[in-house]
């Protein structure tokens, strides 16, 4: 098979396929999105406890009282956060942004927060600043990579992983944003070719999600037995089955066949 190009409405497809499937590491924040978290694009980690109403109430007046402090907006954001309430927190974030203009960590956080919130241009943006303004870490570059994917510039994405790869060679999170990258993309072939080379890392063996995301890069292909083999060993038979009927489901639709030979 060549290299395929996609149109936005089968990128959506193979996003939804990914959250159906359960192969995002992060769940499903979006019909284009590829999981992220604001540490990482790609990693999550332990599950954030429910802040309690009066800690979260606290930390909004200390911050209401000096919305200029960066510490006091940092913790405020972080409890909306964990309480889920994205608008709010991007709100908190910019405020005290428009008094700190340079503080290059902010900037870089809002940054992320906004890829998080399905809003990857104005992310870029941030995370652009951030990097200029020498907040130029492996968190960054991740970051910006999956904003650029959001909105289709995959080679963009890839160049930022690459960035994030120069301070982290072997980590795997980076080397799932690539591959998924390539999915997205429509370059499948690619795409298996990278998530096999980063199984051979470390810690790429034991990753269940690069697992699985290279059990959708040869679905997507067609091979569903080998797929089948591959996210069995992490998922039970039944949720293979259902995720493989639906991948069925999907490349049987005409217009996705068409749209799969396109040569590039």
């Amino acid at each position: 098979m060549r290299r395929q190009h996609f149109t936005m409405t089968l990128r959506q497809q193979l996003a939804a396929t990914a959250c159906t499937a359960a192969l995002l590491l992060a769940g499903c924040a979006g019909d284009n999105r590829l999981s992220s978290s604001s540490a990482d694009p790609v990693v999550t980690g332990s599950v954030k406890p429910q802040p309690s109403i009066r800690e979260t109430a606290e930390a909004a007046n200390a911050w209401r009282e000096n919305p200029k402090s960066v510490r006091r907006a940092v913790t405020y954001a972080r409890l909306l956060d964990a309480g889920g309430n994205k608008p709010a927190l991007i709100k908190v974030l910019e405020t005290t942004l428009t008094h700190n203009p340079n503080d290059a960590k902010l900037v870089a956080y809002l940054g992320k927060e906004l890829v998080l919130a399905g809003r990857p241009a104005a992310g870029i943006k941030q995370l652009n600043k951030a990097i200029a303004a020498g907040e130029n870490n492996w968190k960054v570059y991740s970051a910006l990579g999956s904003a650029y994917d959001q909105i289709g510039k995959h080679r963009q994405a890839r160049a930022a992983y690459q960035s994030a790869l120069a301070e982290q060679p072997q980590k795997v999170s980076i080397h799932n944003n690539i591959g998924m990258s390539y999915i997205l993309e429509g370059n499948l072939k690619q795409a298996e070719t990278s998530l096999r080379a980063a199984q051979r890392l470390p810690e790429g063996e034991f990753n269940q999600t690069l697992r699985q995301n290279l059990a959708l890069s040869v679905g997507l292909q067609g091979r569903f037995k080998e797929a089948s083999e591959i996210a069995s060993r992490d998922l039970p038979p039944d949720q293979v089955e259902q995720n493989l009927a639906f991948l069925k489901r999907m490349l049987n639709q005409k217009n996705t066949w068409q749209q799969m030979q396109t040569a590039g």
